[in-house]
């Protein structure tokens, strides 16, 4: 686990964390407690979010007793699958309120950023990329410095050619995307990326993330945390 940083961030409390992300087909869910990797999936699936979700959550409850140790939810907020990433954060929002814990969310293309930024191979570029596959003909995007991984303004929305024609020639830029489509059509137009085995967004990133920044002490509020849903609509009606 120290390669994304959990051996080497200070824990001021044992505590049960738990983190999911179902926005993309990798559903992710991780239980962290103190510096202990207690559970840890990354699941590729295509239609089964709900089903998967709540039988791991059933496994962490049978194994761990997580009705009497959690102490916080993060959860990833999306842009992506409408469905997966309203499930996942339906699910959080739900064991926030019924256990009465903080719930913090993240933009997935946050997430990656963030795990990217902890790879050898990103000290070589000055801004991480993130791209999600939304749907046909649409993906979504945002820049990061390597300073800085904190989802600054609304993903960008456009199609892969449109991104290419972005993003042509820039050097210093490097792509993270999880999706092997998108890896090769990007690599054949010349820009640099990172390899989709690395690109898979990971649960623990959410712990290291709420971890840094947990100095903060701002979590969200159940009843108006807002999803990246990832649609033209929804960003439209986001920009009002």
């Amino acid at each position: 686990m120290s390669a994304y940083g959990i051996s080497g961030l200070p824990i001021r409390v044992v505590e049960m964390i738990l983190a999911l992300d179902s926005s993309t087909p990798w559903l992710g869910v991780a239980a962290v407690e103190g510096k202990e990797v207690l559970f840890q999936v990354v699941h590729y699936t295509r239609m089964e979010h709900s089903l998967l979700l709540l039988e791991y959550l059933k496994v962490i409850q049978d194994r761990f007793s997580l009705r009497e140790r959690l102490e916080r939810v993060l959860v990833g907020l999306g842009p992506g699958s409408f469905t997966g990433v309203k499930v996942g954060n339906m699910i959080a929002k739900g064991l926030a309120y019924a256990f009465r814990v903080p719930l913090l969310g993240f933009s997935v293309l946050e997430l990656l950023a963030s795990q990217t930024r902890r790879l050898h191979v990103a000290s070589s570029f000055e801004v991480i990329v993130p791209v999600i596959f939304h749907r046909k003909g649409e993906i979504f995007w945002s820049e990061f410095p390597l300073s800085s991984t904190r989802l600054a303004a609304p993903p960008l929305v456009g199609s892969p050619e449109e991104f290419v024609a972005r993003y042509a020639g820039e050097t210093g830029v490097l792509v993270v995307t999880p999706w092997g489509g998108l890896f090769e059509e990007f690599e054949k137009a010349g820009l640099s990326c990172l390899r989709p085995d690395l690109a898979v967004p990971n649960p623990l990133e959410l712990v290291v993330m709420s971890w840094e920044r947990e100095e903060s002490g701002s979590f969200e509020n159940v009843f108006t945390m807002l999803p990246l849903y990832g649609s033209r609509v929804f960003e439209r009606q986001g920009s009002r």
